[in-house]
């Protein structure tokens, strides 16, 4: 009886040392496919795409267990992969120099897909969107006329933000956008760009007045 149980739900040391593998070889192999392509999976509505997306994560889930899933197995993959988490989370916080830039350009970053009512066919095509899935991120932020369209963005996460026209746009909030210097540039032509000395209470979470970097500075011309 107790053999039968270990079956199902222990694991051999060997096992456990290949499950350990596995999900790391996974880790870091889905972690460059979400790379370079998370931010298309995640924007596009078409089925195939969200087939792609349910498939991957069936393979990882299968890949990271072994020959025979057991709990103790699952138990292994879950622990392996709390801790690259926290590996790389003390990573992040060290003053490393920047990963070089991937084949074809920075990845993963902010994408402009409208500016001053102006929509950028060329970026929709390329994230495999709309103009339906643009026009419905752009009525549920209460649009109803390209006109009203300052600023359109296709998010890292997939989401697409909107920022109406009227309201001026502080070039702080072109952090993480690729081209951000030219997307700056139309906006102070068009007039919506932020230009009046930042307010005390807007110099950020921690109420001091050091100057912040505009994009320009920030992001080099891609």
């Amino acid at each position: 009886m107790s053999t039968d149980l270990w079956y199902y739900l222990g694991i051999t040391p060997a096992g456990a040392l290949a499950v350990l593998i596995s999900t790391v070889t996974v880790y870091f192999v889905f972690g460059a496919v979400l790379r370079l392509w998370g931010q298309r999976l995640w924007s596009s509505p078409r089925s195939l795409d969200l087939a792609v997306v349910t498939v991957l994560g069936a393979i990882v889930g299968r890949a990271t267990m072994g020959h025979v899933p057991t709990l103790a197995g699952g138990l292994v993959a879950l622990g392996t992969l709390a801790g690259l988490e926290l590996v790389f989370r003390g990573l992040r916080r060290l003053p490393l120099p920047p990963l070089p830039q991937l084949p074809g350009g920075q990845r993963g970053r902010a994408v402009v897909l409208a500016v001053d009512g102006r929509v950028r066919t060329d970026s929709l095509t390329h994230y495999g969107l709309t103009m339906p899935v643009l026009w419905s991120s752009m009525r549920q932020a209460g649009i109803s006329h390209p006109s009203q369209v300052a600023l359109a963005v296709l998010e890292p996460n997939g989401r697409i933000s909107v920022l109406r026209a009227g309201q001026p746009i502080h070039p702080r909030a072109l952090m993480g956008i690729k081209g951000a210097h030219v997307v700056q540039e139309q906006l102070r032509e068009a007039g919506h760009l932020h230009t009046a000395p930042l307010h005390p209470d807007d110099a950020g979470p921690s109420g001091g007045s050091a100057p912040v970097a505009s994009p320009t500075q920030e992001s080099p011309k891609e």
